[in-house]
């Protein structure tokens, strides 16, 4: 008899792909046992996956460039993490704000959360409002952590707005919040989300993880919408709607069924950083991140 393989993945928001492992039995296909973990922020996510309380991270694979490549990061040091699997482009990410913001020039004195400053988020939220000609010295930034907590803190009133996506961004939306610019605008190929583990990782069990999230992302790509939806409710009502089904199967923003994580992609976000003024690692940094 097989003895199920523990894994423990740290992720910020309710993920399809594992739901739908979940609801079908592919991780027990591969003797797998998914326990999920809410991280706060992206600090707390690779501090977790550097101690051990996390054996992969669902994760922007802005954050992995940031903290597996030098030690100019939240935590001050860098960390030996590789990306084995693309996720998706961004689930939507967008731009969004309270509908008293109805024009550009009342983004002046406005506050945008962001999960920490120095996060990729945080640099493509300043790209768009480049784009639209909003001054970045005129916007001031509070910290909110995690998408779910920064749409708590819309929904409250305590921001103006903020860069959300996935379920939180159907939530802002449904909640009459005003969109004004996503990633596509940005660039046609930003990757949204990747898994990334430590490099010290057993090889196998990372191959076990990666062919699961394969079979899963497939049969949510493949499936029928409704069948997708009912799957999904069985976990969540959040990921069990329509709107955030469409969303997961968008080609411009959802999931994605190649599993490689191209070097180009991660060069576009190097250039984002650049742009902003922030750390970006070389072009011959990226190669030794991808794949163990």
């Amino acid at each position: 008899m097989t003895t199920s393989r523990s894994i423990t993945v740290g992720q910020f928001s309710a993920s399809p792909v594992l739901a739908a492992a979940s609801a079908l039995g592919l991780d027990a296909r591969q003797d797998l046992q998914i326990v999920t973990s809410r991280v706060p922020s992206s600090p707390g996510q690779f501090a977790s996956l550097r101690d051990g309380e996390i054996d992969v991270a669902v994760t922007s694979p802005d954050n992995v460039l940031l903290y597996a490549t030098t030690d100019r990061n939240p935590l001050g040091e860098r960390l030996d993490v590789r990306m084995v699997r693309a996720i998706d482009r961004g689930l939507g990410l967008t731009l969004v704000t309270d509908p008293a913001v109805s024009a550009v020039e009342q983004f002046r004195g406005a506050a945008l959360g962001v999960d920490v400053i120095r996060s990729g988020f945080a640099l493509l939220l300043f790209t768009m409002l480049d784009r639209l000609g909003v001054d970045r010295a005129e916007v001031t930034f509070p910290e909110r952590g995690s998408t779910p907590k920064r749409l708590e803190s819309l929904i409250a009133g305590e921001i103006d707005g903020t860069i959300l996506n996935a379920e939180s961004r159907v939530g802002a939306l449904g909640a009459g919040m005003r969109p004004w610019s996503t990633s596509t605008d940005v660039s046609e190929n930003y990757l949204g989300t990747v898994l990334a583990v430590p490099a010290g990782i057993d090889p196998d069990l990372a191959s076990a993880v990666t062919r699961m999230w394969d079979e899963a992302t497939g049969w949510l790509l493949e499936s029928s919408e409704a069948d997708v939806i009912e799957c999904l409710a069985t976990t969540s009502p959040v990921l069990g709607n329509a709107d955030y089904v469409r969303l997961i199967r968008d080609p411009a923003f959802g999931l994605l069924l190649d599993p490689q994580v191209p070097i180009a992609d991660l060069q576009v976000l190097t250039d984002i950083r650049r742009s902003c003024g922030a750390y970006a690692p070389g072009d011959e940094d990226l190669a030794g991140l991808v794949g163990l």
